[in-house]
This record gives C-alpha cells, structure tokens and sequence, in this order.
C-alpha cells in the first residue's frame, strides 16, 4: 500500500474513513472471537437486567405516591386507623418488594458483567494504536516518550522542552511519521490574572419632608450599597497540542491562526480574499520601501487564507508551500469533510505545533475503560463510534502537515548523534505519570487549588529512572476588605467584601519510573500505558 498521503482532504474522503471503519470492526470481532463470549447469552440478560429496572422503577413510583397519600390522609384525623391497619402494612409490603427486585436486579447485572469480563479483558491502551498503524504503516506510535527521543528532537529539530512553571504535562503520546518524530501532548497551563470580588451592606436612615399639605412628616430610606475589589487569581486551562519535527525549511518560522472560514459562504469568503489582497500589497509596499524580504505569492487564495505573513524566510516559504502544498492548504481550510479551518500553525525552524480546536478535551489516547461495559451491544457501540470518532480527530491533527509533501519526506540521517543517555524515560512522561497519582503523594497538604508538576531526573536504580516531582500549588485563605462608600444618608459606610488570598505552595516528592517488569513488588502508584511510578 502507498502510504504517501498526497491530498489528505481526499485521501481521507474515498479511502481512510471506510478502511479504518472496516479495519475496526475487523479488529473487534477478531477479540469478540477470541474472547468466546456469548453474545445471545448476554443480550438476554441484559434485556432481563433492563425489564427488572423498569418494574423496579414502577414499585418505586407506587410506593413514593401511596407515602405522599399517607401523609395527606394523616392529617385528616378520621382517616389515621385507615392508615393504621391498611396504608402503612402496604408501604411495608411494597419495600420489601423494592428490596427483593433490587436484589433481583443486582444479581442480574452481576451476571451480565460475568458474560463480558472475557471480552473487556482483551481491550488495551494499544488498540486504537494498532488499527491507525495499519492503515497508515507510515504511522509508528512509540510505547512511551523515551528521553532518547526527546533529546532527538531537542538536538536535531529546534525542539523547545519548556520547562516553565507555568505549564505541565497531564498526558504524551509519542511516535515517529516515515522517521520524523512527532509527540502529542496534553498541557496544563497556569496564568496569572485577576478576580473581582463583590459585598453588599443595606443601610437604612429616616428623613423629614413635608407633604402636599405642607405638614412636616418622617419617613424610613434603604439604600444597598455595592462594593467591589480586584485581586489576583490563578486560572488553569488545559491545551492537547501535535509537536511534528521536520528538516524541511530548517530556518524558517511563522504563525497562522484558525478562522473557521468553512462556516462562511461563497460569497464571504470572496470578500474576505479580496479584502486580504489590499492587506498583502500594503504588505508588499512597505517590503518595498524598507528593503524587506517579504513579496506575496501570485496564489493569493492560499495567502490570505493560510496567513502566515510573519515569516522570516521566503525562499524556504516557497521551498515548503509548492503549489500542491497551496492547494491542499486551501482545500483543507475551505472544506468541511473534516473540522474546517480550526487549526492554528505555528513553526518554530523545525518544530511544528497544531493545536487544534476539534482536539481541545479530547484523550490523545483511548484506554479500555473507554469501551467496557456489562452489555455487549454497548461495547460493540462504544469501540467502533469512539476509535472512529479519535481516528479522525488524529487524522485531522495531522492533516496541515501531510498537506506538505516535503514534510512526508524521510529524515536525512547526517544529524548530530544523540549522546548515551542513563535517563530511560522523558520528562514530560514522568510528569503525566504523577498527575496520575494521588494527590496526597504529590502536592503540599494544604493544596485547594490544581497544580503545575515538574519532573527533573534524578538518576538510575535498578534499571527505573529516579525522578524529583515538584508541585506548585496554592492554599486559600478567606480575606475580608472594608470598603468606605458614600450612602444616601450623607455618610460614609464601610462595605464587607470578602476575598480569596491565594498563597503559593511547593512541595517536592521523589519517585521511581519504569516498566511493570522492572518495578517488581514494589507498591505502585500509578499506571500509564506500559509504565508505572512508585515512591
């Protein structure tokens, strides 16, 4: 199979959408047929398991109704022996009756569970790994982000680590693309920003008038005042983002962002373009006038809605942009096949970032628990909607880049030679591994809020890689400003608002990563695909 992907818009359209459907459902029935389960044998079960919850539920309603009348008829004082000798001897009958279809009820679920647990054995963390690497050989997901690979990526691609405290890494998937590496990252970002806190105090006074006979008369004024201050608060957001390193155009740099022009018509996208072309010549002017590089491509289509004009290198713009990599380009943000125009661009010399919109919340991975379930119909439904609905997600990701013949191309292997490393595992795996782990092992005792983990390694023990966890976090204590305010009184009150004082915490915890093999019979905290951490 050429697994060159030469237009991903219509490759995806005629050919990968219906093969991975039917490579999936391969997939799953080849495990249903390992799994030797009954598939008739648990319909009906579940079908006995769904009709016991229906009669359940209508016990339930009975008996809630028929306690309501008994309070009504408890305060009609004559109708109490009724309810003596008749009401509360069948409230009593119906909860046993509640309590022997619950029963009945959990043994029934208990045996569909028992029907499936075979099949919902067989599901890994690789599966919907294996059907995409099949479809697309060229695709290679690695089986954790190897600090080999990092460091790959640091020497030879431009790769930046970001070791910021203000962002973490919650998840990783790793692989190479025809020998290019590519690392799909979950982040978790922190920010600083502000927070406005509101307080209310109610005053009342009494003031003299006269009335319209002119007889001098008191009455009672309210007035609420509203105060407000501003103080600092962190804000956390997550970010799922596609890192890809290629050689091509090594020196080159830009950033586009999405504009969803696939939700626009003909029509506005016309005038959108021709509106774009006036901003390219005033680019192309001032280029002139400055002794600048930057000329427009005679495409102005692709220009104006790629829009990477802080580019810092033409020559390897158009060495990367050819005309095939244009009208992908333009085909992919004008379409609706797949998510439109919702991917931002941004190249950093020979690291690449999408960070797509249609990607935001999603699990860059599927792991069994995505699948599992008592009744078959419900996990057949799960594992061909979900693997189809994360394929395209992936394929989507990927897309802006296979638009790119050059970036399909196959590494130059005269790179700087990766030093032998002691470490086994990068950081950002170590990082997704401990927000996977309980709280209390990782953060300050006091945490109230999320927290940004670092990972650093420490050093080798036994073939598991000694990492140090640093958890930046924060406490909150309750605050209280008084605020003076003018009333309609005259005077001058002050206003309670009260206010979160967030105060930062460290805490550091060290810990060992490595595979089940390797960590032994040591108590383990937490897994993630095929590794594991222990204190």
């Amino acid at each position: 199979m050429n697994s060159m992907i030469y237009n991903p818009l219509e490759d995806y359209d005629k050919k990968f959408r219906d093969l991975h459907f039917d490579k999936t459902t391969e997939f799953f029935n080849a495990l249903v047929a390992r799994s030797g389960v009954d598939i008739e044998a648990n319909r009906k079960t579940v079908a006995e398991y769904d009709a016991v919850g229906k009669r359940l539920r209508k016990i339930r309603r009975k008996r809630t109704l028929w306690l309501v009348l008994r309070v009504l008829m408890c305060i009609t004082l004559v109708l109490i022996p009724l309810v003596i000798f008749k009401i509360t001897p069948m409230l009593r009958e119906l909860k046993n009756k509640i309590g022997e279809v619950e029963r009945e009820q959990a043994a029934l679920l208990a045996e569909a569970h028992r029907q499936m647990a075979p099949l919902n054995a067989l599901f890994t963390d690789r599966d919907a790994l294996k059907i995409i690497e099949e479809i697309i050989p060229q695709l290679d997901f690695a089986p954790c982000f190897s600090a080999e690979q990092e460091s790959d990526m640091v020497t030879n691609y431009d790769f930046h680590v970001q070791d910021s405290n203000e962002q973490s890494t919650l998840d990783v998937l790793a692989g190479r693309y025809n020998e290019n590496p590519f690392l799909f990252e979950t982040r978790l970002i922190h920010k600083m920003g502000v927070e406005t806190y509101h307080g209310y105090k109610t005053i009342c006074w009494t003031e003299r008038y006269r009335d319209s006979d002119g007889r001098t008369r008191t009455r009672t004024r309210t007035q609420t005042l509203h105060a407000t201050v501003v103080k600092p608060k962190p804000f956390y957001h997550t970010q799922v983002l596609l890192n890809y390193c290629a050689q091509g155009a090594p020196d080159l740099s830009f950033t586009r962002d999405a504009t969803h022009l696939e939700q626009k018509s003909e029509k506005e996208i016309e005038k959108y373009v021709k509106k774009g072309e006036k901003k390219l010549k005033k680019k192309t002017d001032k280029a002139l006038r400055e002794n600048d590089d930057f000329v427009s491509m005679s495409n102005t289509d692709f220009e104006v809605l790629f829009d990477a004009l802080d580019r810092t290198d033409e020559v390897q713009f158009r060495t990367l942009f050819t005309p095939l990599a244009q009208t992908n380009m333009v085909d992919l943000i004008r379409s609706t096949v797949g998510y439109g125009d919702d991917f931002h661009f941004i190249k950093e010399k020979r690291t690449n970032r999408i960070v797509a919109q249609h990607s935001q919340g999603r699990e860059i991975n599927l792991t069994p628990s995505a699948y599992t379930s008592y009744a078959f119909d419900v996990i057949q439904n799960n594992f061909i909607t979900k693997n189809t609905a994360f394929f395209k997600a992936v394929y989507f990701d990927f897309a802006p880049i296979w638009a790119i013949p050059v970036y399909q191309e196959r590494p130059v292997h005269s790179l700087d030679p990766i030093p032998d490393y002691a470490q086994k595992y990068a950081c950002k795996e170590c990082e997704a591994l401990a927000h996977a782990v309980s709280r209390e092992h990782v953060v300050h005792p006091a945490t109230k809020t999320q927290a940004i983990l670092k990972a650093s390694f420490v050093g080798t023990q036994n073939a598991l890689d000694e990492v140090s966890v640093e958890a930046f976090s924060y406490d909150i204590a309750k605050r209280l400003d008084v605020v003076p305010m003018l009333g309609g009184d005259g005077r001058i009150h002050g206003v309670p608002v009260p206010w979160d004082d967030y105060l930062p915490l460290t805490a550091t915890n060290r810990f060992f990563v490595g595979t089940e093999d390797a960590v032994g019979k040591g108590s383990v905290l937490a897994r993630r695909s095929n590794l594991c951490i222990i204190h």
